[in-house]
């Protein structure tokens, strides 16, 4: 029995030789397994930060690129009221064409001014939106307001033709007896838009 047992003896020790090898394999099959999957997790999320650092910083580079070329159409269509206002002020007397210029110049700085808004920041579109208001502005007596009431009501009840070229006249001398002559420091409000969008686009 003895021989026999020293063979079961023997025969269980390589057993549980071939076990606790077998046990180390696999102990390290997936440590190494979990290692390649700590690893893999650790590069996916630098992987991730850095797409999304990339896409923050496209989405920076595009913002400002809108806000500069808003900024740029903004202070083109200024200069070209400017100049329109200046044309119609010193042209005696004041032509319907030129009223139309100043009109038309007048929506597309408030068109401007509403596109700073939509890109903004709300520093600039504020300082647009005092520009508009400003350079814009009529002050107008109470004796022409009153009248001006009158005939555009006179206007809408009767459609009348001649109606409305007493209201082009009105509007005509409104605007050339207007703010213009008394102008705003057209130098410092410009001086305080290009001060704004400069901090805008040099911002992160």
């Amino acid at each position: 029995m003895s021989g026999k047992n020293a063979l079961m003896g023997d025969g269980w020790s390589v057993v549980a030789a071939g076990a606790v090898s077998l046990l180390g394999a696999v102990v390290g099959g997936l440590a190494a397994i979990i290692g390649t999957k700590i690893g893999a997790e650790k590069n996916a999320d630098a992987v991730l930060q850095q797409t999304m650092e990339q896409a923050r910083t496209q989405r920076s580079q595009w913002v400002r690129g809108q806000r500069a070329a808003a900024y740029e159409r903004f202070l083109g269509v200024w200069d070209d009221y400017t100049l329109a206002r200046g044309q119609f002020h010193f042209e005696r007397p004041p032509t319907y064409n030129n009223f139309q210029r100043v009109q038309e110049l007048g929506g597309r700085l408030g068109t401007a001014a509403f596109s700073i808004r939509v890109v903004g920041p709300e520093s600039v579109a504020t300082a647009a939106e005092q520009v508009l208001r400003d350079v814009t502005a009529m002050r107008i007596s109470e004796d022409v307001q009153a009248e001006w009431d009158s005939v555009l009501i006179q206007y809408r009840e009767t459609n009348d033709p001649q109606v409305q070229q007493r209201l082009v006249g009105i509007a005509e001398e409104i605007l050339y007896r207007g703010s213009w002559d008394q102008a705003i420091d057209v130098l410092a409000q410009r001086q305080r838009f290009l001060q704004s969008a400069a901090e805008a686009l040099d911002g992160p």
